[in-house]
């Protein structure tokens, strides 16, 4: 009894936090917009939302999502799977059109690791040392540079003089492609709601910083597709387990075998994947705890140590994987890399100010770092100085301080293009003018409007989703009780979970709207599923209006018989 209490009471406290959550990102959504038009700069500019404009917006991309669906959403599944071929073949030719003439290349970061990954595979072991290597300020991108590698490798093989990032980007578009696929099916395996399938499909279409993302060179593309990858195995394995009924005695021994064997390649599966992810990105590490208290939880209530089991193993291998290949790197090179910028410095530059935007860096860990002679212990003593100094002009200035959170936090989650310009502005030269205009001239303004349009789609469905499941919970039905038992809702909720981590996390940590991508992404199933109860909801109520209005208006027919007394 203890154990299904204990989940219940987690579970609902998920739900109620999420609530609220979506329904402040809703609100901001509408009321506020955050974008940058200074490429150089990049100064976060603060405006008001027209609410005359944006809701007239938002509801006519709304509707036009809805007609799409309607002739998709409720016919054969060929159809939906040529939807989803549609949509997979446009992802692929808009990457390639930004590749051809976008021609986007790597800077700042990831120019470094890039670079980095070009001389480790031309046999230069000299970037893998204690102090004058990137590496050695931010080890974490090992990870990267391990998956970089091997590609620029396998580029170099080729008779072809042009850079390897070429070769990169299409792999990240096939990782897009990835991410959709498979988000796709975890949303048909959780609801078999053939609505929100088209749903998804047609809201992963009309991403487009995910469709210009594909074309950055960092973690954060192959990252998550490794993060959706992940889910849905444990998805899968947690639904069949929940739909598994007992064995029948007369089950033979082959049969139970190849199941066990099943379950038992999937939670690898689920593993690998999850490791993978943060071997590419360590704040994927967010999404694996989110995990990892799925799996705590449904192992706990259900007395299932299988699960505990898999929840340490993900946990510990995410933990690892990182400083196994530093030392792998290390043991190759013959150096050393040193233990990088400590994660106070980070925290301590959150509290600060930037000239782009609260929080938002401005060097202050990096130069910490170097100012200490690259010791993680002076480092860390000047950051708990920094943070002390902040807390007490805080304490100070309480009016100061609910301003500058307040601009950390719209300056993240109401920017609708989660900064995808300023990550993809750079150029190798030859930029078509369209695409010049879409980064620094009209074009710009079009599509942060159009972003912003979306996201409050994305903020009004997820919202739905989470206001449908809290009702769904506090009073449950027959006819729905399946779908919103405690036990389908987990693999349900992973994403959002994920979501509410990842808000409390970059409301202390660097700020940047780039961080929140991958919350954006991960809310893409639910917001799906969300829009298609809204739908049924809206239908629902505007069928019951008629009916009556219908019944008064009709008037007595000559068959009609009348009432006969008792």
């Amino acid at each position: 009894m203890i154990r299904q209490t204990v989940y219940t009471f987690s579970l609902r406290s998920v739900k109620i936090l999420l609530l609220f959550l979506t329904g402040m990102l809703l609100v901001s959504g509408l009321l506020f917009t955050c974008y940058s038009l200074d490429m150089e700069t990049q100064l976060v500019l603060f405006q008001w939302d027209n609410l005359l404009i944006t809701l007239p917006g938002t509801a006519l991309l709304g509707a036009v999502i809805y007609a799409v669906i309607q002739v998709s959403g409720n016919t054969l599944p060929a159809v939906r799977r040529l939807l989803r071929l549609v949509v997979l073949c446009w992802c692929m030719i808009f990457g390639i059109i930004l590749i051809l003439f976008s021609k986007s290349v790597p800077t700042s970061d990831s120019y470094s690791v890039y670079q980095i990954a070009c001389q480790l595979a031309a046999g230069d072991t000299s970037v893998i040392h204690p102090t004058q290597s990137y590496l050695s300020y931010y080890p974490q991108q090992t990870g990267l540079v391990a998956f970089l590698e091997p590609l620029i490798r396998i580029w170099n093989l080729f008779p072809f003089h042009m850079p390897a990032y070429h070769f990169i980007k299409l792999i990240y578009l096939l990782a897009g492609c990835v991410i959709i696929f498979f988000q796709e099916q975890t949303v048909h395996l959780l609801w078999k709601d053939a609505k929100a399938d088209c749903l998804y499909l047609v809201l992963a279409g009309l991403n487009f910083p995910l469709l210009i993302y594909m074309s950055f060179i960092y973690g954060e593309i192959p990252s998550f597709a490794a993060i959706s990858v992940g889910f849905y195995l444990l998805t899968r394995l947690l639904t069949d387990e929940n739909s598994q009924a007992p064995q029948a005695p007369e089950t033979t021994l082959s049969n139970r075998y190849f199941a066990a064997y099943h379950r038992f390649l999937t939670a690898a599966g689920s593993l690998f994947f999850f490791t993978l992810s943060v071997m590419l990105r360590k704040n994927s590490l967010i999404f694996i705890i989110a995990a990892v208290i799925v799996m705590a939880l449904r192992g706990f209530s259900h007395r299932r140590p299988a699960m505990i089991l898999l929840a340490a193993l993900c946990m510990a291998c995410s933990l690892a994987i990182l400083p196994c290949i530093q030392k792998f790197y290390e043991y190759r090179s013959g150096s050393t890399i040193s233990s990088g910028v400590p994660a106070i410095s980070y925290f301590a530059m959150g509290m600060q100010e930037s000239s782009r935007a609260d929080g938002w860096y401005n060097g202050f860990n990096f130069d910490t770092y170097q100012n200490a002679g690259m010791n993680t212990e002076t480092a860390t003593a000047i950051s708990r100085e920094a943070i002390r100094k902040r807390l007490a002009h805080f304490q100070e200035n309480p009016g100061y301080a609910v301003r500058f959170y307040m601009n950390k936090y719209l300056s993240q989650w109401v920017d609708g293009t989660y900064a995808c310009r300023q990550a993809t502005m750079a150029t190798f030269g030859g930029r078509k003018p369209f695409f010049v205009s879409l980064y620094e001239g009209n074009g710009s303004k079009y599509l942060i409007f159009y972003c912003n349009l979306y996201q409050n789609i994305l903020y009004l469905g997820t919202f739905w989703f989470c206001l449908a499941s809290f009702r769904q919970g506090r009073k449950p039905t027959p006819a729905c009780s399946a779908e919103y038992s405690y036990n389908a809702e987990l693999p349900a909720y992973l994403g959002l979970i994920g979501m509410l981590g990842g808000f409390l996390f970059h409301m202390l940590w660097e700020a940047n709207a780039r961080y929140i991508f991958p919350y954006g992404l991960a809310m893409l199933p639910c917001c799906a599923r969300g829009l298609s109860l809204l739908s049924d909801s809206l239908s629902n109520k505007f069928l019951r209006e008629r009916s009556p209005r219908n019944n008064k208006s009709r008037r007595p027919d000559a068959t009609d018989k009348p009432a006969t007394a008792k």
